[in-house]
């Protein structure tokens, strides 16, 4: 990723204060949401009556493997190279001791490599959450990377590591003290190739600058089921297909209900999702006003593990008036953990307009790899980027715009939070997370009332750097040919406006057309 120079059109944006009113003169101690602006449900448990959602006595457990004895299952695996040997294990007192010296060195590049692993029991990948590895390192091992299914060794491709597939990866902490880390269970990038049931090896692949040892002192595989049963309820951002979202889980049977001043047009929209199709949810949403008879607005049964049910609910016939809504989920399975993916109110920018709340919509499109050199807009012989010269005839043309590094995570973090690298200190791994204090501009976005959509087809340019954080929907799936990814991009944009209408929002598009 490259930038050279920066076309912006500019508009001004203030900041919006979201009212919670006192519901005087009501029996109920809820207070009353507001919605002229987009109301994410999710932010306001704080003001909903939750009933039910209990955390089931029964979850199902952990796979855990302690290496303070002997577990025969886990080997060590032969190099894709036959020149390079697998590494080095033995048993120490309290761990399995994974050695690479100069003979592990990895001709792809300048690291030592090798790689354990383990056979299970045909699992469903999508039933465990994360892995959480307890180890301690020497000096030089740089980093572990779980990987998914075996390739038989003859029918590999050149230079491709024994795993199938590989996913998530943490930077080590090598001063010789224990850590654990924490690697998801269900994620791979999609470039690598698409996933297929079931689960059959697991591999920890671990690299290091030099000779050097990882002392595995257990691994525990902890199903989704045990990981939603932390808490009763709370929100998350899960994926489903190629969309991302901020959900909020409750364990059914489950009832929220909130009170809210219903704006003009008012509707409620939100995505409908569930932890395992082994156990279906019912969702229903009904309403109440002036103390009025429940009315059923929404319900119906979902069973797909993979993808979201897209629903909308009309209130419009509520506009102007204090409702109570609430959100119920029911199952046969007690305790079965639903999902209600960005559940926002929202109403019509004409009526946010009168009452004085409206802000412009904000469009933050990044052409990746994109370079000044090759663009009319900044003195290219060939008319390459007309649109881009009529945009900077109504905005600011920036002349000196550098990027903060030469590859796409650490620069569009830097971007994103307006951080140096050196402040964020995320850049020593490919997977390696935003601290938590450096606010993304989502979060910025969203805490100002927005409705905040990412569309990108680079990953880095998304959850896989923690830019996740503070947006209602993100695509960051690598597109199917990156040439036109702007085309797959679009599409999505233009069926997230159609999900949720409500303004204003902030949109953050990355393309890799010309990557």
């Amino acid at each position: 990723m490259r930038f050279s120079r920066a076309v912006f059109r500019i508009f001004p944006v203030s900041l919006l204060t979201l009212f919670v009113i006192s519901c005087s003169g009501s029996s109920s101690d809820n207070p009353v949401l507001t919605a002229d602006l987009p109301l994410h449900l999710e932010d306001y448990l704080d003001a909903a009556t939750i009933e039910g959602s209990e955390v089931p006595a029964e979850v199902p457990a952990a796979v855990e493997w302690r290496f303070d004895e002997p577990q025969p299952d886990w080997t060590a695996l032969d190099h894709y190279n036959p020149s390079i040997p697998p590494p080095n294990v033995e048993y120490v007192e309290d761990a399995l001791r994974v050695s690479l010296d100069e003979s592990h060195l990895d001709p792809r590049g300048d690291r030592l490599h090798g790689d354990i692993y383990v056979e299970l029991p045909e699992l469903r990948r999508g039933d465990w959450s994360h892995l959480l590895i307890r180890a301690r390192a020497s000096e030089k091992v740089t980093n572990v990377t779980l990987g998914y299914n075996l390739e038989p060794l003859d029918s590999l491709p050149e230079n491709r590591g024994p795993s199938r597939i590989y996913g998530d990866d943490a930077p080590i902490v090598n001063d010789g003290t224990a850590q654990t880390y924490r690697l998801r269970a269900d994620w791979s990038p999609r470039w690598l190739g698409e996933w297929k049931d079931p689960w059959r090896q697991l591999v920890l692949a671990i690299s290091a600058r030099g000779p050097s040892s990882l002392d595995v002192l257990s691994v525990t595989l902890v199903p989704k089921a045990a990981a939603y049963a932390e808490a009763p309820f709370g929100v998350r951002s899960l994926e489903r297909g190629t969309a991302r979202r901020r959900a909020l889980y409750v364990h059914a049977p489950a009832r929220l209900e909130y009170r809210v001043r219903v704006p003009e047009n008012g509707r409620l929209d939100l995505g409908l999702g569930i932890l395992s199709e082994d156990h279906p949810v019912t969702f229903r949403v009904t309403s109440s006003a002036g103390g009025s008879e429940a009315e059923v607005l929404l319900e119906e049964s979902h069973s797909d593990q993979e993808g979201w049910a897209q629903r909308s609910v009309d209130l419009a016939h509520l506009a102007g008036r204090t409702a109570t809504l609430v959100l119920e989920a029911d199952a046969e399975q007690q305790g079965a953990v639903a999902f209600w993916g960005a559940p926002t109110l929202s109403g019509s920018p004409a009526a946010a307009r009168r009452d004085g709340a409206s802000k412009p919509n904000v469009i933050f499109y990044v052409i990746d790899g994109g370079g000044a050199d090759y663009m009319s807009v900044y003195g290219y012989n060939r008319r390459t980027t007309p649109v881009m010269e009529k945009l900077a005839q109504e905005g600011a043309v920036f002349e000196r715009a550098y990027s903060n590094s030469s590859w796409s995570k650490p620069s569009t973090t830097s971007f994103m939070t307006s951080l140096q690298n050196s402040v964020l200190g995320n850049t020593r791994g490919r997977f390696d997370p935003l601290p938590e204090e450096a606010a993304t501009m989502a979060q910025l976005f969203r805490g100002a009332g927005y409705l905040t959509g990412v569309f990108t087809s680079n990953p880095w340019a998304g959850s896989m750097s923690s830019l996740d954080r503070g947006v209602d929907v993100m695509r960051d799936a690598g597109a199917e040919n990156d040439a036109n990814s702007s085309v797959e991009l679009h599409e999505d944009y233009w069926n997230w406006r159609e999900a949720y209408p409500g303004s204003p929002y902030w949109v953050h598009f990355q393309t890799t057309d010309v990557h």
